[in-house]
């Protein structure tokens, strides 16, 4: 799904809560990405969605940016749009694959695993990304 179809999302005022699906979590963190600026306010928003167990492997927030920054990773930055394939669900995990278009044409998967966090600290019943792995896209 391009994103002009669910460009209203207000990233400045995401944050994680109960009433997002594993799919709205992951369209937020890519529109945010999608609309990153010299102060790298799309890559906070993207931070604010990962996980406590994510903020364990990355570190703060300075450390974030720089792992999205890397070669891996800088593709998702100001891309064109993203195609969302089948959404897995089993219990308290969800797996959202996407295939994104960068700004060069260049078609790049991710997959993003997400949780529901359970506990009173740190966004409880609100699903948060875990991990975002990319793949390649086999073309036809």
């Amino acid at each position: 799904m391009p994103f002009q179809l669910w460009a209203s999302y207000d990233i400045e005022n995401a944050y994680p809560e109960p009433k997002l699906k594993p799919n709205d979590v992951v369209r937020l963190q890519l529109l945010a990405m999608q609309q990153n600026d010299d102060s790298d306010f799309g890559i906070e928003v993207t931070f604010r969605f990962a996980s406590p167990a994510n903020k364990k492997q990355t570190g703060p927030l300075k450390r974030f940016i720089s792992l999205v920054r890397n070669p891996s990773y800088r593709p998702l930055l100001n891309h064109i749009n993203a195609t969302f394939l089948e959404l897995t669900v089993e219990e308290v995990f969800a797996v959202q694959d996407v295939i994104i278009t960068t700004s060069n044409g260049e078609r790049i998967g991710y997959r993003f695993r997400l949780s529901i966090q359970k506990g009173p600290l740190y966004f409880p019943g609100c699903w948060m990304t875990d991990s975002v792995t990319p793949f390649k896209v086999l073309e036809v």
